[in-house]
This record gives C-alpha cells, sequence and structure tokens, in this order.
C-alpha cells in the first residue's frame, strides 16, 4: 500500500490571489452605489429648486414628481446591487469556509495515511525473498502486500483485497495487517492463521463487507499456500515454466466462522528454485484504451517469457504499463513475488 499523498493543486496561489483581490472589489462596488445615489439627490434637488423658482406651479409640481421616480428608480436600482453585493459577500464567506475545511480534511488525509501507511506497510528495504509492486486507485489502498519472517526464518506472504477503495477499505486492511504480523512471527501454519484471520474479521466487519486474501510459508523448499477469494497463485521455474496454479478453495474472509478443518491448504516440495505470484483481481481486469483486458493469459506470458534474473516484477510492470498505457484506473492493484528455496 506504497500510496502516495496528492498534493495540492497548482492553482491555490491563483484562487488566493482571486481571494484578496474580492473584498476590494466589493468595496468599490458598495462606493458606487453609495455615489450613484449621493449625486442622484443632489442633482434632483438643485433642479427641483431651479424649476420652483422659474416655472408655473403645475411645471414645478410635474418636474418634482418626475424627479422622484427617477429618484425612486435609483434606489430600487441601488437596493438591487446591494442585495448582489450580500450576495457575493455571503458566497464569498461561503467559499473561504469550504476551502478552510479542504485543507483541514486534506491535512487530516496525510495524517491517517501516514498512520496507516506505518501500520501496514513493509519497510522500504526490500525483502531478499519478496518483491512487491502495487498501485493504488486512490491515497488508501483496500489492497494489503506483505512478506514477514518468522523467528526460526521461514518466509509469509500475504495478499489481500478488502472489499471497496479509499480510507474505509484502508482502515479494514490494518487489523489485516496486524493479525497477519503477530501469528506469522509466532510461526503458526497457514490453516491456522487464516482461521485467526477469518474468525477476527467476521466479527469486525461490518455485513457486506469481506476480504479475498492469500498466505504462503515458505520453510526451505517446502511451500504452503491457502487461496481465499484471489485469482489463481501461479508458481513457475526459474526459467519461466509454470509448473503449478493454485485455485482459490475457500470463501473470502470475513463471512462466516472456519475451524481449521475448515481449510483447504495447497503444499509441495521443490527441488530447484521456484517462485510464487500472488496478486489482486485489479491486475488482470484493468482495459486498455482498446477495451482490452490485461487478462490472466497476458500475465502469464510475462512469466514465462522472461528467464529469472533477480525478479521478474519490474518486467511484469512494465508489461502492464505498456498494454494499458492511457486509460484510467479503477481498482487497486497488488502483486507479489515470492522465492521459493
Amino acid at each position: 500500500m506504497f500510496a502516495q499523498v496528492v498534493p495540492l493543486p497548482s492553482h491555490r496561489h491563483t484562487h488566493r490571489l482571486q481571494q484578496s483581490r474580492l473584498p476590494i472589489m466589493l468595496d468599490k462596488s458598495k462606493l458606487t452605489v453609495i455615489s450613484n445615489i449621493t449625486l442622484t439627490i443632489v442633482c434632483s434637488t438643485a433642479l427641483a429648486i431651479l424649476v420652483v423658482i422659474q416655472s408655473s406651479l403645475f411645471v414645478s409640481v410635474t418636474a418634482i414628481a418626475l424627479l422622484l421616480v427617477l429618484l425612486a428608480a435609483q434606489f430600487s436600482q441601488a437596493k438591487y446591487y446591494l442585495v448582489q453585493i450580500i450576495r457575493t459577500e455571503r458566497y464569498h464567506k461561503l467559499g473561504r469556509k469550504l476551502v478552510h475545511n479542504k485543507q483541514i480534511e486534506k491535512r487530516d488525509e496525510v495524517v491517517a495515511l501516514k498512520i496507516l501507511n506505518h501500520i501496514v506497510n513493509q519497510p522500504l528495504e526490500e525483502s531478499e525473498h519478496a518483491t512487491i509492486w502495487q498501485s493504488s486507485y486512490e491515497n488508501f489502498s483496500g489492497d494489503l502486500a506483505m512478506t514477514c519472517q518468522s523467528e526460526c526464518g521461514n518466509t509469509y506472504m500475504l495478499v489481500a483485497d478488502l472489499t471497496g477503495h479509499g480510507i474505509a477499505a484502508a482502515m479494514g486492511a490494518t487489523p489485516v495487517a496486524s493479525i497477519f504480523q503477530a501469528t506469522a512471527r509466532r510461526g503458526l501454519d497457514v490453516d491456522q492463521i487464516m482461521v485467526e484471520l477469518n474468525n477476527r474479521l467476521t466479527r469486525l466487519l461490518p455485513s457486506g463487507f469481506f476480504c479475498c486474501a492469500a498466505i504462503a510459508k515458505c520453510d526451505g523448499k517446502k511451500v504452503t499456500v491457502c487461496n481465499a477469494g484471489l485469482p489463481d497463485i501461479i508458481i513457475a521455474t526459474s526459467t519461466g515454466e509454470i509448473t503449478d496454479r493454485v485455485e482459490s478453495t475457500q470463501l473470502p474472509l470475513g463471512i462466516e466462522e472456519l475451524k481449521s478443518d475448515d481449510v483447504k491448504v495447497f503444499t509441495k516440495s521443490y527441488t530447484a528454485s521456484h517462485q510464487l505470484y500472488a496478486y489482486t483481481d485489479g491486475l488482470i481486469e484493468t482495459q486498455s484504451t482498446n477495451d482490452e483486458i490485461f487478462d490472466p493469459e497476458k500475465l502469464e506470458i510475462l512469466i514465462s517469457s522472461q528467464a529469472y534474473s533477480g525478479s521478474r516484477i519490474p518486467t511484469i510492470q512494465k508489461g502492464f504499463e505498456t498494454f494499458v498505457k492511457g486509460s484510467q484506473q479503477n481498482d487497486d492493484i497488488s502483486i507479489v513475488e515470492v522465492n521459493i528455496c
């Protein structure tokens, strides 16, 4: 979940400049209205006095009436502009409040992201036994990809995909990461970790939420895998030959209580170096600009066509990004490569 905080938009300085100019514009508008009213009153009064002195009573009354109508029209127009100014000021205050709230929300998001990253993410140093690539759909990812070493030196791997996106899904990833790390460091078997995760999530997650997950344990040349709702896990040789596919044999976690006897695991020992690949469906459901899907077959071509040298993850990432170039990501993406013996 190596999500990065998106900085505030670059137009913020222009927005602040507009904010600073708006009060000046409002003051000028008020001054213009007041000046027009004052000038109208002065001119009307002067004209009325002139008419009264130099004309007959009828003409004087008619002129005064016309002047009063003109004055009333000016007051009506001034009232209209004043109402517009008051509304503009109100919108301006509302806009400043919204900007302020957005800044607070952004600050809280940054803090929450740092806390979740600290709890969930792997250290920045790559593990010598595993390589991880992730791409988040939003700042907060609902995917979880982790490796952990037990006290006796065994390597554990977890790939999880929680329902939804954003901070709600990321919050659900927090207990998953905590439980996995605690149980893996104690060296528990894969079925025991699955049961612990599932039963805790069943009590924790609200109705309609669940977690697709895969857990693997590498004990020397022996690997044990359990897949609960994720795409097929691929195991390939160093030369790219795909020897095994581990299908999902369990319901996603958090739906119903489990016992160890309910968990189905894949176990196999290898005599030569192999690599295990576990990934979320965001990788194989992404569409290109031509509406083609980066399906499992395309992923397997990238795995099988490249001889193993360090890690295939850069090759997979480059092939994926080339295929979907220009299209919009619509889900979190995670893939983990684990070295077996």
